[in-house]
C-alpha cells in the first residue's frame, strides 16, 4: 500500500483510492484538482503566505474524520475503515477494519497521539477501539463504558511504543476518565477506567489537555478541561496512590474557570511553538474565540494562572464556525462557504478563500501539533492541505498599526525599509502626544527627509525636540559626511548658546532658572566632549574657527574658554585671561596644560605682574624647560622685585639642577654685579667656572668690581694685569701677592714670576722709605722661594741709603753665591768620574772572549754550530748567522727586512772575494751586527714582543709539516 505522499515539502501526491488497482499519481496535474493558489493575492514577486494543495479523492466511501500527528495521517471512512498514511515511508501505510457488532454504528471521532503511534477510535454506538502503529489489530475497549469520546488528554512527556501511558478521556456526558490503553497487558494487569471529574449539568467535554511544569522533577501538572460554557483549570502533583495518578489533582477544587458569555461549540485548539510546550490556546464560545497565551513556567504554576493575555477574536460575523485551527499568528476559521484567516494580533480578517465540494460543506480542520506549517481541511470527498509560508511576513505591520512599535521592529527582522516605516510612524505617534524627545529619536532612525522633520519641529517651536533630533541624526551620520557633520554640530551649538544667552540676559534668575542655566551649560560641555563631535571638530580647523566666532558673537566667554581648553587651544585661553588681567588664571592654565612652548612666550608678561608665582611654577617644570629660551624674559626684567625673583630662579638652576649654560651664568653674574654685593660675586666666581671670563671681566670693570677683576685676570692667566690692578686700584699688596703666588704655581717661566714679584717689590719700596719692611718682604722664603735677591731690589731705592740696613741681606746673597759655586763644582767632579768608568767598561767588553766546543749546536736549528758563521751572546745562546737573520725578520718592518737582506748579501759577496779585511766589509758587518745582534733573540726584547704570538702557525700546509716533525 503506497503512502499518501512522500514528504510534506514535496509536490508528489498519491490517490486515496487504493482498493484494487493501487493507482499512484506522480504529477501535480494528475493528482491535484486545482493548481497551488496564492491565498493572499498581492504582488506576484512576493511569496504567498498560504498555499492550497487540493488532493484528488477517489474513494467510494465518504470521509468521516481525519487526524494527523508526527507525519502520520489517519482517515476514517463511512465504511468503518481507517486508513493510516506514513509520510515519507509509504511502505508502512495500512488499513484498519472496524468489526461490525452493531448494525448502525459509525465512526464518531479519531484521536491520534502527538507521536502518531497510538490511535483511539470512538464510535457513535459508544464503543471504543485502540490501535498501535504498525499493527492492524484493533483492541476493543468498549467494556470501559466511556460512551462517546469527545476529547483525549495525551501524555506528552512520558510516551511509550507499546501503550498510551496514563491519559485522560472526556465524553459527551461531561465526565473525565483516567485510563491507560494497550493492545495487551502483562499478566495480572488489565485496562482500568477511573472517573475523575463531572461537569455541571453534564455538559459535554469539548477539549482536554494536561502538561507539566517546565523543568520540574516533582511533576507538578496543570489540566485544562473545556465545555461549551466553561473552561476549567486544575493544578496538582501526579501521584500513584490509590491506583490513580490524576485523582489528587481533581480532588482539589478547581482553582479557576472561565465562563463563556454565550454558550458555543466549546472546542479549544492549542498551538505548540516547540512541542510539547504549549504557547497559546483558543476556546470557541458563543461570543467568539477566547484567545489566551499559555505558560508552563514556574511562576505561572506558583500563581496558578497558566492562561493570560486574554483576547476575544470575533469568528461569528459571517456565520457559525464549523471548526477552528490555531497557528502562531493566525486563526483559521472554517465556515459554510470556505475558510477565512484572522490575525491574532488585530483580530482582522486578512483573507477569505472558498472551499467547495460536490457533497456539501467541508467538515473540519486537522492540524499536526508537531509540524507548524501544515493544516488539513476535509469534506466527505475532498482533502485539502493548506501550507503556511512565512506567516510572520505582515506581523510587523499589524503591530505597527496597534502602536506596538517594539514588537513591530522585532518582527521586521532587520529589514531596513520596514524599520524606517516603523520608526517614522512611531515618531508621529510620540509627536502627536507631545513627547518630542522620543519623537526625535524615532525620526532620526527613519528615512524621512531631514528638512521635513526639522521644519516640523521649528513650526511647533519645540527646541528641545529639534535639539534631540539633530543630535540623534548626528550620531547616525558616517564619518564620510564631514560637511553634514559640520553643519549639525554648529547648529546644535548655536541652539545651546542661544538658550544660555537668553537666560543670562535676564536681570535676576530664579532658582529653577539658575539650575536650568547650569544644566544647559553642562549639556553643551557634554556635547562638545562627545567622541564623535570632538574628533570631527578637532580635525577641522575651519569648524573650530566658526565655533569660536559663534561663541564670541554671543559674548559667551565662559563657554569660549571651555571650548578653547577642550580643543587644547591653550594659547587662546591664556590670551583671554591676560587681556582680562587675570594673570593668576593664565599662569594656572599654563601650569595645568603643560604646553612648554607657551612658557617661553608668556613668561615675560607673567613675570612682570606676578614674579614670585611665575618663578615658583618655573621651578616646578625646570626639567621640562630649556633655560636658554627663558633668557629674553629674564633680561627684560627691570623692577627690583622682578630681578630678585629672576636671581632666585637662576641660583636654583645652577645650584639645584647643575646647569652649565654659559649664558645663564653670565646673566646671574650680571644681576649679582647690579646688586652691588662683591662678596657674593667673588663666591660665585670661585665656585662656578661656566661663565664667560671676558664678559665677566668687562661687566666687573664697568661696575668697578676690582677684586672680581683681579680674580678673573688670574683665571685668564693674565697675572701681570692682575697684580698691577691690585696695586694700582686697590693698593692691596696681599691681593697682589696672592696673584703672584698663583702665577708661581701655574707658570713655568721664572722670568715671568720674577717680574711679578718685582712689580710688588717696587710698589712696596715706593709706598714708603721703611727699609725694614722692604727687607721683610724680600725675606719671605716660603712665598718668594729665593726668586728675589737684594741686588734685584736695590735699583728701586734712592741713591743714598745707610748701608747698615742692607748689610745682612748682602751677606746672605754672597753666601748663596758661594753655595751655588760649590754645588756646581761637585756635580762636575761626579760627571768626570762617571765618564771614566764607562770608558773602561767599553774597553773590557771589546776584549771579552769565550770558548766554543765543537759539539755545540745552534740554539735555533739544532745543527752543529761550527758548520757555518755564528753569533755568541752573553746569555750563552749560540745561533747561526743565517738562522738569526731568518728568525729576526718577523720582528722587523719591511724596510728593515730589505736592509738586512741587502747587508747579508753584500757581506757574503765580499767574503767570497776574500775581502774580509777591507774597510767596507767591516762597515757592512758592523751595520748588520747593530740590527740582528743588538740583543739575543731568544731571551731579549724580541722574545718579550712575541708573547702574544701563537705557538703554531695558522698556515694549514705549514701546520701539517709541523705535525709530521712531531711524529
Amino acid at each position: 500500500m503506497s503512502g499518501l505522499w512522500n514528504e510534506y515539502d514535496r509536490d508528489e501526491v498519491h490517490t486515496l483510492n487504493r482498493g484494487n488497482s493501487g493507482t499512484r499519481y506522480t504529477s501535480r496535474d494528475e493528482a491535484f484538482s486545482s493548481d497551488v493558489l496564492d491565498l493572499q493575492g498581492g504582488d506576484i514577486d512576493v511569496a504567498p503566505m498560504f498555499e492550497r494543495e487540493v488532493l484528488a479523492f477517489k474513494e467510494t466511501a465518504s470521509i468521516v474524520k481525519v487526524a494527523t500527528a508526527n507525519n502520520v495521517i489517519v482517515i476514517g471512512l463511512l465504511s468503518n475503515k481507517v486508513k493510516r498514511y506514513y509520510v515519507g515511508t509509504p511502505e508502512l501505510d495500512d488499513v484498519l477494519d472496524i468489526p461490525c457488532t452493531v448494525g448502525d454504528k459509525k465512526i464518531y471521532n479519531l484521536f491520534l497521539d502527538p507521536t502518531g503511534k497510538h490511535l483511539i477510535i470512538s464510535m457513535t454506538s459508544g464503543e471504543l477501539f485502540y490501535a498501535l502503529t504498525g499493527k492492524t489489530t484493533l483492541k476493543d475497549c468498549s467494556k470501559l463504558m466511556c460512551n462517546t469520546i469527545e476529547a483525549v488528554g495525551w501524555n506528552m512527556c512520558y510516551q511509550s511504543d507499546v501503550d498510551t501511558r496514563d491519559i485522560l478521556l472526556g465524553n459527551s456526558f461531561g465526565i473525565v476518565f483516567e485510563t491507560k490503553l494497550a493492545l495487551s497487558f502483562e499478566r495480572g494487569t488489565t485496562e482500568t477506567c477511573r472517573k475523575l471529574f463531572s461537569t455541571e449539568k453534564g455538559e459535554s467535554i469539548t477539549g482536554l489537555m494536561f502538561f507539566h511544569e517546565k523543568n520540574d522533577p516533582s511533576l507538578r501538572t496543570a489540566v485544562i478541561v473545556s465545555t461549551p460554557s466553561r473552561l476549567y483549570q486544575f493544578f496538582g502533583h501526579l501521584n500513584s496512590s490509590d491506583g490513580s495518578k490524576f485523582l489528587n489533582i481533581f480532588k482539589n477544587d478547581e482553582l479557576a474557570s472561565f465562563k463563556a458569555g454565550q454558550e458555543g461549540e466549546g472546542q479549544f485548539r492549542i498551538f505548540y511553538e516547540k512541542y510539547p510546550e504549549p504557547k497559546s490556546l483558543i476556546w470557541l464560545t458563543g461570543s467568539g474565540g477566547q484567545y489566551y497565551k499559555v505558560s508552563n513556567s514556574t511562576d505561572a504554576f506558583n500563581e496558578r494562572s497558566i492562561l493570560f493575555d486574554q483576547t476575544l477574536i470575533p469568528v461569528r460575523d459571517k456565520g457559525n464556525p464549523l471548526d477552528i485551527v490555531l497557528s502562531q499568528f493566525h486563526l483559521f476559521v472554517l465556515l459554510d462557504y470556505g475558510f477565512e484567516v484572522k490575525s491574532l494580533i488585530n483580530s482582522k480578517c486578512i483573507h477569505q478563500e472558498p472551499l467547495r465540494s460536490p457533497t456539501g460543506n467541508f467538515l473540519a480542520f486537522s492540524a499536526d501539533p508537531t509540524i507548524r506549517n501544515k493544516i488539513f481541511a476535509y469534506a466527505k470527498d475532498k482533502l485539502v492541505k493548506i501550507k503556511i509560508n512565512n506567516e510572520e511576513r505582515d506581523v510587523w505591520r499589524f503591530y505597527m498599526e496597534l502602536d506596538k512599535f517594539e514588537q513591530a521592529d522585532f518582527y521586521a527582522k532587520g529589514d531596513q525599509s520596514k524599520h524606517f516605516e516603523i520608526t517614522s510612524k512611531e515618531g508621529d505617534y510620540y509627536f502627536d502626544l507631545g513627547l518630542y524627545s522620543e519623537a526625535a529619536n524615532c525620526y532620526a532612525s527613519s528615512n524621512r527627509s531631514f528638512e521635513e522633520i526639522t521644519l516640523k519641529f521649528i513650526k511647533n517651536s519645540t527646541d528641545n525636540g529639534l535639539m534631540d533630533f539633530l543630535q540623534r541624526k548626528l550620531e547616525s551620520l558616517p564619518n564620510s559626511s564631514p560637511t553634514q557633520i559640520c553643519m549639525l554640530v554648529v547648529w546644535i551649538i548655536e541652539i545651546f548658546i542661544s538658550e544660555i544667552n537668553l537666560l543670562e540676559k535676564q536681570s535676576k534668575l530664579s532658582t529653577t532658572e539658575q539650575e536650568l542655566l547650569e544644566t544647559r551649560r553642562d549639556s553643551l560641555k557634554a556635547f562638545l566632549k562627545n567622541e564623535i563631535v570632538f574628533k570631527n571638530i578637532k580635525k577641522n580647523a575651519a569648524m573650530v574657527k566658526v565655533i569660536q566666532d559663534l561663541m564670541a558673537s554671543y559674548g559667551d566667554s565662559t563657554d569660549l574658554i571651555f571650548f578653547a581648553d577642550l580643543m587644547n587651544d591653550t594659547e587662546n585661553v591664556i590670551l583671554h585671561y591676560i587681556n582680562n588681567q587675570n594673570y593668576t588664571a593664565a599662569l594656572s592654565t599654563l601650569r595645568n596644560k603643560r604646553q612648554y612652548d607657551l612658557f617661553y612666550k608668556y613668561t615675560p608678561i607673567l613675570i612682570k605682574h606676578i614674579p614670585e608665582k611665575t618663578v615658583t611654577v618655573l621651578q616646578q617644570f625646570t626639567k621640562y624647560l630649556e633655560p636658554l629660551k627663558l633668557l629674553p624674559a629674564f633680561i627684560s626684567s627691570k623692577s627690583k622685585e622682578e630681578c630678585a625673583q629672576v636671581l632666585e630662579y637662576l641660583k636654583f638652576l645652577i645650584l639645584k639642577t647643575n646647569c652649565k649654560d654659559v649664558a645663564i651664568h653670565n646673566l646671574l653674574l650680571s644681576l649679582l654685579v647690579q646688586e652691588n654685593d662683591e662678596p657674593s660675586i667673588l663666591n660665585f666666581l670661585k665656585d662656578y667656572a661656566n661663565f664667560d671670563l671676558k664678559y665677566a671681566l668687562r661687566i666687573c670693570t664697568q661696575h668697578k668690581k676690582w677684586q672680581a677683576c683681579c680674580f678673573i685676570y688670574s683665571k685668564l692667566h693674565l697675572y701681570e694685569e692682575g697684580v698691577k690692578l691690585a696695586l694700582s686700584k686697590l693698593n692691596d699688596i696681599e691681593l697682589a701677592t696672592q696673584t703672584a703666588m698663583e702665577a708661581q704655581e701655574n707658570v713655568d717661566d721664572p722670568d715671568v714670576i720674577k717680574k711679578l714679584w718685582l712689580l710688588i717689590a717696587r710698589h712696596v719700596v715706593k709706598k714708603g722709605d721703611n727699609i725694614k719692611k722692604v727687607m721683610e718682604f724680600i725675606d719671605q722664603g716660603d712665598r718668594i722661594q729665593n726668586i728675589l735677591k737684594i741686588e734685584d731690589v736695590l735699583p728701586f731705592f734712592k741713591d743714598f741709603y745707610c748701608i747698615d740696613d742692607f748689610k745682612d741681606a748682602i751677606c746672605k746673597s754672597l753666601e748663596s753665591y758661594n753655595q751655588d759655586i760649590n754645588r756646581i763644582n761637585s756635580e762636575m767632579k761626579e760627571a768626570t768620574e762617571s765618564a771614566e768608568r764607562i770608558h773602561n767598561d767599553i774597553k773590557k767588553l771589546k776584549a771579552k772572549n769565550c770558548v766554543v766546543e765543537t759539539s755545540k749546536m745552534c740554539s735555533i736549528c739544532d745543527v752543529t754550530l761550527l758548520s757555518r758563521s755564528f753569533y755568541v751572546f752573553p746569555c750563552s745562546h749560540m745561533i747561526h748567522t743565517t738562522c738569526l737573520i731568518q728568525e729576526i725578520r718577523q720582528y722587523l718592518r719591511p724596510r728593515r727586512q730589505e736592509e738586512v737582506d741587502q747587508l747579508h748579501k753584500t757581506m757574503v759577496s765580499l767574503k767570497a772575494n776574500d775581502a774580509t779585511g777591507s774597510e767596507k766589509y767591516r762597515d757592512v758587518k758592523a751595520r748588520l751586527n747593530d740590527i740582528i745582534a743588538e740583543e739575543c733573540i731568544l731571551c731579549g726584547k724580541y722574545m718579550i714582543q712575541s708573547i702574544d704570538m701563537p705557538f703554531v702557525t695558522e698556515d694549514p700546509e705549514e701546520f701539517e709539516k709541523l705535525k709530521q716533525t712531531w711524529s
